[in-house]
Protein backbone atom coordinates (compact mmCIF):
# COMPACT_ATOMS: atom_id res chain seq x y z
CA UNK A 1 0.00 0.00 0.00
CA UNK A 2 2.87 2.43 0.66
CA UNK A 3 3.61 2.16 -3.18
CA UNK A 4 0.11 3.81 -4.49
CA UNK A 5 1.03 7.50 -3.46
CA UNK A 6 3.47 6.79 -5.35
CA UNK A 7 2.14 5.25 -8.62
CA UNK A 8 -0.70 7.92 -8.83
CA UNK A 9 1.94 10.55 -8.89
CA UNK A 10 4.06 8.90 -11.56
CA UNK A 11 0.22 8.67 -13.09
CA UNK A 12 -0.26 12.39 -12.85
CA UNK A 13 3.04 12.70 -14.37
CA UNK A 14 2.63 11.30 -17.25
CA UNK A 15 -0.40 12.95 -17.88
CA UNK A 16 0.43 16.70 -17.42
CA UNK A 17 3.66 15.75 -19.54
CA UNK A 18 1.31 13.93 -22.26
CA UNK A 19 -0.66 17.28 -22.68
CA UNK A 20 2.13 19.47 -22.45
CA UNK A 21 3.88 17.74 -25.53
CA UNK A 22 0.80 17.96 -27.54
CA UNK A 23 1.96 19.89 -30.13
CA UNK A 24 -0.69 22.52 -32.59
CA UNK A 25 0.64 23.08 -35.74
CA UNK A 26 -0.58 26.19 -37.52
CA UNK A 27 -0.06 26.87 -41.08
CA UNK A 28 -0.27 30.01 -42.85
CA UNK A 29 -0.76 30.61 -46.28
CA UNK A 30 0.38 34.50 -48.05
CA UNK A 31 -1.06 34.23 -51.65
CA UNK A 32 1.48 35.17 -54.50
CA UNK A 33 4.44 36.11 -52.23
CA UNK A 34 7.71 35.74 -53.65
CA UNK A 35 10.75 34.40 -52.19
CA UNK A 36 12.55 37.47 -52.50
CA UNK A 37 9.89 40.24 -51.60
CA UNK A 38 10.45 39.46 -47.43
CA UNK A 39 13.93 41.04 -48.22
CA UNK A 40 11.95 44.26 -48.53
CA UNK A 41 10.51 44.38 -44.72
CA UNK A 42 12.94 44.20 -42.52
CA UNK A 43 11.13 44.85 -38.82
CA UNK A 44 8.42 42.42 -38.20
CA UNK A 45 7.19 38.73 -38.13
CA UNK A 46 9.42 38.01 -41.16
CA UNK A 47 12.48 38.77 -39.63
CA UNK A 48 11.89 37.47 -36.05
CA UNK A 49 11.19 34.08 -37.81
CA UNK A 50 14.46 33.90 -39.39
CA UNK A 51 16.07 35.06 -36.19
CA UNK A 52 15.16 32.16 -34.22
CA UNK A 53 13.52 29.85 -36.96
CA UNK A 54 14.09 28.16 -40.22
CA UNK A 55 13.93 30.19 -43.34
CA UNK A 56 14.82 28.41 -47.49
CA UNK A 57 16.14 30.16 -49.83
CA UNK A 58 13.27 28.49 -52.42
CA UNK A 59 9.57 26.91 -52.10
CA UNK A 60 9.63 25.25 -54.91
CA UNK A 61 5.41 25.29 -56.24
CA UNK A 62 4.38 22.69 -58.29
CA UNK A 63 3.57 23.27 -61.70
CA UNK A 64 1.75 24.85 -63.26
CA UNK A 65 2.20 27.21 -59.99
CA UNK A 66 -1.33 28.69 -59.18
CA UNK A 67 -3.20 29.18 -56.19
CA UNK A 68 -5.83 25.90 -56.09
CA UNK A 69 -2.91 23.28 -57.35
CA UNK A 70 -0.62 24.55 -55.16
CA UNK A 71 -2.50 24.60 -52.15
CA UNK A 72 -4.11 21.31 -52.71
CA UNK A 73 -0.15 19.54 -53.12
CA UNK A 74 0.67 21.02 -49.93
CA UNK A 75 -2.50 19.69 -48.48
CA UNK A 76 -1.94 16.05 -50.27
CA UNK A 77 1.60 16.00 -50.47
CA UNK A 78 0.95 15.31 -54.06
CA UNK A 79 1.31 16.66 -57.03
CA UNK A 80 -1.21 17.58 -59.69
CA UNK A 81 -1.44 15.18 -61.99
CA UNK A 82 -2.51 12.31 -58.73
CA UNK A 83 -4.88 14.93 -56.69
CA UNK A 84 -6.76 16.25 -59.72
CA UNK A 85 -6.70 19.52 -58.80
CA UNK A 86 -4.96 21.12 -62.08
CA UNK A 87 -5.98 24.58 -62.31
CA UNK A 88 -8.27 27.23 -60.37
CA UNK A 89 -10.26 25.99 -63.61
CA UNK A 90 -10.05 23.22 -65.76
CA UNK A 91 -12.67 20.65 -67.53
CA UNK A 92 -13.29 17.24 -66.29
CA UNK A 93 -14.75 15.02 -69.74
CA UNK A 94 -16.71 13.33 -67.25
CA UNK A 95 -17.59 15.73 -64.34
CA UNK A 96 -17.53 19.09 -66.69
CA UNK A 97 -16.28 22.35 -65.68
CA UNK A 98 -14.49 23.03 -62.82
CA UNK A 99 -14.25 26.84 -61.67
CA UNK A 100 -13.10 27.81 -57.77
CA UNK A 101 -15.31 25.09 -56.98
CA UNK A 102 -15.20 24.73 -52.92
CA UNK A 103 -16.63 21.53 -53.02
CA UNK A 104 -13.85 19.24 -51.57
CA UNK A 105 -14.84 15.82 -53.45
CA UNK A 106 -12.90 17.21 -56.73
CA UNK A 107 -9.91 16.52 -54.87
CA UNK A 108 -8.47 12.86 -55.66
CA UNK A 109 -6.36 11.58 -52.43
CA UNK A 110 -7.30 12.91 -49.14
CA UNK A 111 -5.77 16.38 -47.45
CA UNK A 112 -4.16 16.28 -44.55
CA UNK A 113 -7.00 17.51 -42.56
CA UNK A 114 -8.88 14.51 -43.38
CA UNK A 115 -5.90 12.21 -42.09
CA UNK A 116 -5.82 14.24 -38.71
CA UNK A 117 -9.64 14.23 -38.63
CA UNK A 118 -9.43 10.24 -39.19
CA UNK A 119 -6.88 9.83 -36.57
CA UNK A 120 -8.44 11.16 -34.20
CA UNK A 121 -7.18 14.84 -34.18
CA UNK A 122 -9.26 17.92 -34.28
CA UNK A 123 -8.53 20.33 -37.25
CA UNK A 124 -9.67 24.53 -38.56
CA UNK A 125 -9.39 25.99 -41.86
CA UNK A 126 -9.86 29.30 -42.89
CA UNK A 127 -10.14 29.64 -46.29
CA UNK A 128 -7.61 26.77 -47.24
CA UNK A 129 -8.48 25.83 -50.64
CA UNK A 130 -10.55 22.29 -50.52
CA UNK A 131 -11.54 22.98 -47.03
CA UNK A 132 -14.93 24.65 -47.48
CA UNK A 133 -16.79 21.09 -47.50
CA UNK A 134 -15.96 17.45 -46.27
CA UNK A 135 -13.73 15.42 -47.93
CA UNK A 136 -15.38 12.06 -48.80
CA UNK A 137 -17.98 12.37 -45.82
CA UNK A 138 -14.84 13.28 -43.69
CA UNK A 139 -15.87 16.92 -41.94
CA UNK A 140 -13.24 19.30 -40.25
CA UNK A 141 -14.02 19.99 -37.43
CA UNK A 142 -14.01 24.30 -37.37
CA UNK A 143 -14.48 24.77 -40.95
CA UNK A 144 -14.76 28.76 -42.10
CA UNK A 145 -17.17 28.83 -45.31
CA UNK A 146 -17.75 29.95 -47.20
CA UNK A 147 -14.65 32.19 -48.62
CA UNK A 148 -15.13 35.71 -48.75
CA UNK A 149 -11.90 37.70 -49.60
CA UNK A 150 -13.34 40.43 -47.81
CA UNK A 151 -12.44 39.06 -44.39
CA UNK A 152 -9.34 40.36 -43.35
CA UNK A 153 -6.22 38.96 -41.23
CA UNK A 154 -7.17 40.79 -38.29
CA UNK A 155 -10.08 38.68 -38.19
CA UNK A 156 -8.56 35.92 -39.16
CA UNK A 157 -5.58 36.66 -36.23
CA UNK A 158 -8.96 36.78 -33.97
CA UNK A 159 -10.81 32.87 -34.78
CA UNK A 160 -6.77 31.97 -34.64
CA UNK A 161 -6.38 33.11 -30.90
CA UNK A 162 -9.80 31.90 -29.79
CA UNK A 163 -9.13 28.83 -31.36
CA UNK A 164 -5.79 28.39 -29.62
CA UNK A 165 -7.56 29.43 -26.22
CA UNK A 166 -9.87 26.60 -26.32
CA UNK A 167 -9.91 23.50 -23.44
CA UNK A 168 -7.38 21.26 -24.94
CA UNK A 169 -9.72 18.85 -25.47
CA UNK A 170 -12.03 20.84 -27.72
CA UNK A 171 -8.83 22.68 -29.09
CA UNK A 172 -7.67 21.97 -33.34
CA UNK A 173 -4.22 21.01 -33.44
CA UNK A 174 -4.18 21.37 -36.71
CA UNK A 175 -5.02 25.18 -38.41
CA UNK A 176 -4.44 26.18 -41.68
CA UNK A 177 -5.36 29.27 -43.63
CA UNK A 178 -5.02 31.53 -46.17
CA UNK A 179 -4.09 35.02 -46.46
CA UNK A 180 -4.13 37.65 -48.96
CA UNK A 181 -0.37 38.52 -49.15
CA UNK A 182 0.39 40.21 -52.45
CA UNK A 183 -1.72 38.26 -55.05
CA UNK A 184 -3.89 40.92 -56.11
CA UNK A 185 -1.66 43.67 -56.60
CA UNK A 186 0.92 41.75 -58.17
CA UNK A 187 -1.11 40.96 -60.68
CA UNK A 188 -2.69 44.55 -61.31
CA UNK A 189 0.54 46.15 -61.20
CA UNK A 190 3.71 43.98 -61.78
CA UNK A 191 5.93 42.19 -58.91
CA UNK A 192 8.34 45.10 -59.00
CA UNK A 193 5.34 47.66 -57.82
CA UNK A 194 5.76 49.71 -54.77
CA UNK A 195 2.53 48.53 -53.93
CA UNK A 196 3.35 45.25 -53.82
CA UNK A 197 6.24 46.25 -50.96
CA UNK A 198 3.62 48.24 -49.41
CA UNK A 199 0.86 45.31 -49.04
CA UNK A 200 4.06 42.58 -48.03
CA UNK A 201 5.18 44.98 -45.33
CA UNK A 202 1.44 44.57 -43.99
CA UNK A 203 1.16 41.34 -43.93
CA UNK A 204 4.44 41.09 -41.95
CA UNK A 205 3.04 43.10 -39.41
CA UNK A 206 0.12 40.93 -38.77
CA UNK A 207 2.45 37.79 -39.06
CA UNK A 208 3.79 40.00 -36.07
CA UNK A 209 1.27 40.34 -34.30
CA UNK A 210 0.22 36.92 -34.20
CA UNK A 211 3.37 35.66 -32.88
CA UNK A 212 3.52 37.95 -30.49
CA UNK A 213 -0.15 37.50 -29.15
CA UNK A 214 0.96 33.45 -28.73
CA UNK A 215 3.93 34.42 -26.96
CA UNK A 216 2.28 36.53 -24.33
CA UNK A 217 -0.15 33.39 -24.24
CA UNK A 218 2.89 31.07 -23.43
CA UNK A 219 1.68 29.04 -26.31
CA UNK A 220 5.08 28.42 -28.36
CA UNK A 221 6.51 25.89 -26.37
CA UNK A 222 3.66 23.35 -27.93
CA UNK A 223 3.21 25.05 -31.10
CA UNK A 224 4.66 24.99 -34.77
CA UNK A 225 3.65 27.76 -37.22
CA UNK A 226 4.54 26.88 -40.96
CA UNK A 227 4.23 29.67 -43.02
CA UNK A 228 4.38 29.66 -46.62
CA UNK A 229 3.21 31.08 -49.89
CA UNK A 230 1.26 29.38 -53.01
CA UNK A 231 3.68 30.60 -55.64
CA UNK A 232 6.13 33.98 -56.85
CA UNK A 233 4.87 36.26 -59.15
CA UNK A 234 7.07 37.35 -62.80
CA UNK A 235 6.04 40.50 -65.37
CA UNK A 236 3.96 39.84 -68.12
CA UNK A 237 4.68 41.43 -71.38
CA UNK A 238 2.82 39.17 -74.37
CA UNK A 239 0.05 37.54 -74.42
CA UNK A 240 -0.92 34.86 -76.69
CA UNK A 241 -4.45 34.47 -77.89
CA UNK A 242 -4.43 30.63 -78.32
CA UNK A 243 -8.33 30.64 -79.88
CA UNK A 244 -7.10 32.94 -82.70
CA UNK A 245 -4.16 30.49 -83.38
CA UNK A 246 -6.66 27.92 -83.65
CA UNK A 247 -9.25 29.70 -85.55
CA UNK A 248 -8.62 27.78 -88.92
CA UNK A 249 -7.34 24.38 -87.46
CA UNK A 250 -10.21 23.43 -84.91
CA UNK A 251 -12.46 26.30 -84.44
CA UNK A 252 -14.92 24.43 -82.18
CA UNK A 253 -11.74 22.80 -79.39
CA UNK A 254 -12.67 23.21 -75.99
CA UNK A 255 -10.47 25.55 -75.01
CA UNK A 256 -8.74 25.15 -70.95
CA UNK A 257 -6.43 27.50 -70.37
CA UNK A 258 -4.07 28.56 -67.64
CA UNK A 259 -1.25 31.33 -68.00
CA UNK A 260 1.04 29.07 -68.93
CA UNK A 261 -0.65 25.52 -69.63
CA UNK A 262 -3.53 24.96 -71.55
CA UNK A 263 -5.58 22.44 -72.46
CA UNK A 264 -7.29 21.96 -76.29
CA UNK A 265 -10.23 19.39 -76.23
CA UNK A 266 -11.18 18.35 -79.66
CA UNK A 267 -13.74 17.49 -81.12
CA UNK A 268 -12.53 15.67 -84.41
CA UNK A 269 -9.31 13.73 -83.80
CA UNK A 270 -8.09 14.39 -87.21
CA UNK A 271 -7.18 17.63 -86.53
CA UNK A 272 -4.64 16.94 -84.22
CA UNK A 273 -1.89 17.51 -86.38
CA UNK A 274 -3.23 20.76 -87.67
CA UNK A 275 -3.58 22.41 -84.17
CA UNK A 276 0.27 21.22 -82.96
CA UNK A 277 1.37 22.72 -86.48
CA UNK A 278 -0.82 25.83 -85.49
CA UNK A 279 0.27 26.50 -82.53
CA UNK A 280 4.14 25.65 -82.82
CA UNK A 281 4.17 28.44 -85.78
CA UNK A 282 4.74 30.58 -82.30
CA UNK A 283 8.13 30.17 -81.49
CA UNK A 284 6.63 31.39 -77.48
CA UNK A 285 5.05 27.65 -77.60
CA UNK A 286 5.51 24.36 -76.89
CA UNK A 287 2.90 21.87 -77.96
CA UNK A 288 2.38 18.13 -77.25
CA UNK A 289 -0.29 15.61 -77.98
CA UNK A 290 -1.52 14.06 -74.83
CA UNK A 291 0.53 10.64 -74.78
CA UNK A 292 3.46 12.60 -75.76
CA UNK A 293 3.34 14.81 -72.87
CA UNK A 294 6.50 14.63 -70.66
CA UNK A 295 5.85 12.62 -67.20
CA UNK A 296 8.03 14.57 -65.56
CA UNK A 297 6.10 17.73 -65.89
CA UNK A 298 3.47 15.61 -63.67
CA UNK A 299 0.41 17.55 -65.87
CA UNK A 300 -1.16 14.04 -67.22
CA UNK A 301 -4.25 13.24 -65.40
CA UNK A 302 -6.73 10.84 -67.65
CA UNK A 303 -10.36 13.21 -67.59
CA UNK A 304 -8.43 16.55 -67.21
CA UNK A 305 -6.08 16.66 -69.96
CA UNK A 306 -6.36 17.79 -73.02
CA UNK A 307 -5.78 15.86 -76.43
CA UNK A 308 -2.96 18.87 -76.97
CA UNK A 309 -1.50 20.47 -74.36
CA UNK A 310 0.09 24.28 -75.23
CA UNK A 311 3.13 25.09 -72.62
CA UNK A 312 4.65 28.77 -72.51
CA UNK A 313 6.81 30.76 -70.11
CA UNK A 314 7.13 34.20 -68.82
CA UNK A 315 6.75 36.75 -69.67
CA UNK A 316 3.75 35.45 -72.23
CA UNK A 317 0.95 34.39 -70.81
CA UNK A 318 -1.89 31.74 -72.22
CA UNK A 319 -5.23 33.64 -73.15
CA UNK A 320 -8.87 33.39 -75.44
CA UNK A 321 -9.45 37.11 -75.74
CA UNK A 322 -8.52 40.36 -75.95
CA UNK A 323 -7.71 42.10 -72.66
CA UNK A 324 -7.83 46.25 -72.74
CA UNK A 325 -6.21 45.65 -69.02
CA UNK A 326 -4.21 42.85 -69.16
CA UNK A 327 -2.07 42.02 -66.19
CA UNK A 328 1.19 43.09 -65.39
CA UNK A 329 1.92 40.52 -62.98
CA UNK A 330 1.20 36.84 -63.48
CA UNK A 331 2.45 32.95 -62.41
CA UNK A 332 1.95 29.58 -63.11
CA UNK A 333 5.02 28.91 -65.12
CA UNK A 334 7.35 26.13 -64.25
CA UNK A 335 10.04 26.99 -62.04
CA UNK A 336 12.82 25.04 -63.76
CA UNK A 337 12.45 28.09 -66.26
CA UNK A 338 10.79 30.51 -64.37
CA UNK A 339 12.73 30.94 -60.89
CA UNK A 340 10.30 33.74 -59.83
CA UNK A 341 7.90 31.20 -59.46
CA UNK A 342 9.45 30.00 -56.17
CA UNK A 343 7.64 31.08 -53.42
CA UNK A 344 8.35 31.27 -49.14
CA UNK A 345 9.16 28.68 -46.47
CA UNK A 346 9.79 29.60 -42.78
CA UNK A 347 9.07 27.51 -39.47
CA UNK A 348 8.80 28.94 -35.88
CA UNK A 349 8.32 27.47 -32.75
CA UNK A 350 7.64 24.08 -31.13
CA UNK A 351 10.25 21.37 -32.49
CA UNK A 352 12.10 24.22 -34.47
CA UNK A 353 15.89 24.77 -34.15
CA UNK A 354 17.59 28.23 -36.03
CA UNK A 355 18.72 27.04 -39.59
CA UNK A 356 18.82 27.96 -43.17
CA UNK A 357 17.45 25.25 -45.92
CA UNK A 358 18.17 25.51 -49.35
CA UNK A 359 15.01 24.42 -51.04
CA UNK A 360 11.74 22.70 -49.62
CA UNK A 361 8.74 21.58 -52.17
CA UNK A 362 5.27 22.02 -51.92
CA UNK A 363 5.24 18.09 -51.81
CA UNK A 364 7.07 18.60 -48.27
CA UNK A 365 4.37 20.18 -46.18
CA UNK A 366 1.73 17.64 -45.43
CA UNK A 367 4.56 15.09 -44.77
CA UNK A 368 5.93 17.66 -42.14
CA UNK A 369 2.56 18.44 -41.07
CA UNK A 370 1.92 14.81 -40.37
CA UNK A 371 5.40 14.11 -38.83
CA UNK A 372 4.89 17.22 -36.18
CA UNK A 373 1.38 15.90 -35.30
CA UNK A 374 2.30 12.40 -34.71
CA UNK A 375 -0.05 11.07 -37.20
CA UNK A 376 0.39 7.91 -39.60
CA UNK A 377 1.56 9.01 -43.19
CA UNK A 378 -0.13 8.39 -45.98
CA UNK A 379 1.19 5.91 -48.75
CA UNK A 380 0.72 8.74 -51.63
CA UNK A 381 2.96 11.20 -50.22
CA UNK A 382 5.62 12.22 -52.91
CA UNK A 383 7.24 14.83 -50.07
CA UNK A 384 9.41 14.53 -47.50
CA UNK A 385 9.55 15.59 -43.72
CA UNK A 386 11.33 19.16 -43.61
CA UNK A 387 14.34 18.89 -41.11
CA UNK A 388 13.27 21.51 -38.96
CA UNK A 389 15.38 21.16 -36.31
CA UNK A 390 19.45 20.38 -35.76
Amino acid sequence: MKFIPFLVFIFLSSLVWSEDSVNTVIVISMDGVRYDFPDGSRSGGFSKIEENGVKANFFKPVYQSTTYPGHVSMATGVSPDKHGIIHNGFFDRKKGSFSYSPEADWIEVPPIWALAEDQGIKTATYFWVGSETPWNGVPITYPKAPFNSRITETQKIEQILDWLDMPETEKPRLIMTWWHGTDTLGHKFGPNDSRVKKQLISQDKYLLKLINEIENRSLWSKTTLLLVSDHGMSEITNLINIKTLLAEAAPKARLSLGPAVGHIFLKDQNATEAVLEALRVNQDLMAYRKENLPTSLKLLHEERTGDVVVLTRAPNMLTQRNQKNPPKGMHGYNVEFNKEMNGIFYAYGNKVSKKKLSTVSHLDIAPTIAHLLDIDMHPDFEGKIIPLNK
